[in-house]
Order: structure tokens, then sequence, then C-alpha cells
């Protein structure tokens, strides 16, 4: 596997990640090394749906897409591995994840997220999100990659 970093902008990110707006949380993957390791990044705009009812007047970035921008950030680990690039992840877990600080329009998250595992298919990733340097989210990401027709079937 190859040690040098890679850098992805978002018509790149959509080559690989079948998400599409309003449900893409990517903006740019900063760094990734294939099978290592991952830096991602994620603007909270204002203009996104959720914020008209999450809250009305205080909007705050909902914590489980947060979660769900970490699990979009880690798959590039895998999918970057030459020969993985169209294989589909899906969660099957998530571990000690904690929520440190809110989330507001404007903020720009910036993911890390490592592999703890990898075989037979299983992932587990361990992450941080980062606003302004400080930690606003972290915890581990549990997913399954498969074959993308095989993951429709199941």
């Amino acid at each position: 596997m190859p040690d040098k970093p890679l850098r992805l902008n978002k018509e790149q990110i959509k080559k690989l990640l079948p998400h599409r707006d309003p449900f893409l949380f990517v903006d740019e993957i900063v760094e990734v090394i294939p099978g290592k390791s991952v830096v991602g990044k994620k603007i909270v705009r204002e203009d996104e749906p959720f914020f008209k009812g999450h809250f009305p007047g205080m909007p705050v970035f909902p914590g489980v897409l947060m979660v769900e921008t970490m699990a979009q950030v880690s798959a590039f680990i895998i999918l970057t591995i030459p020969g993985m690039e169209n294989l589909f992840g899906l969660f099957t877990g998530i571990e000690k994840f904690r929520f440190r600080k809110v989330v507001k329009p404007g903020d720009i998250l910036i993911v890390k997220s490592h592999v703890i595992s990898y075989r037979h298919g299983l992932a587990k990733s361990e992450g941080k999100i980062f606003v302004n340097d400080k930690v606003v989210a972290e915890g581990i990401i549990d997913a399954i990659f498969t074959d993308k027709r095989k993951a429709m079937e199941e």
C-alpha cells in the first residue's frame, strides 16, 4: 500500500463515495494515507436543510450528522486502497462517541481518523472532529465494506 498521502477534491470524492447532496458531508479530503489514516473537511453551511428544524432561531449541527460525517470521511481510508474503489461501506456499530461542543453554521469541521483494524471487510476506525483546533466530537466507527451489488441484495 502506498504511504504517500493523497488529496481529493469534491469530484474525486463523488467517484468513490455514493452519497449525494443533501447527504454528502465531505467537502474535501485534505490527506489520506490508504489503509492507515485520513483528514477530511466539511464546511457547515447556513442553508443546509436540517437547520430549519434543528433548531429554529438556534441552528445546531445535529450530533447524528457529526457521526455520519466522521463515517463518510473515515471510509476513504479503505476506499483509496488500490482495488477497493468499488466497495460500499455500511455502519455496523458506533462506539464511545462523545460530543464536546456545539457546532453551528459557518464552522469548518476537520475530521481526523485512523484505522484500528481491517480484516475480512470489517473496519474499525477511531476519529476526532475539530473546529478551530478544539475537539467537538470523538468516537469509534465500525463498518463493513462489501461489493455494492451484494450490499443491496442483503
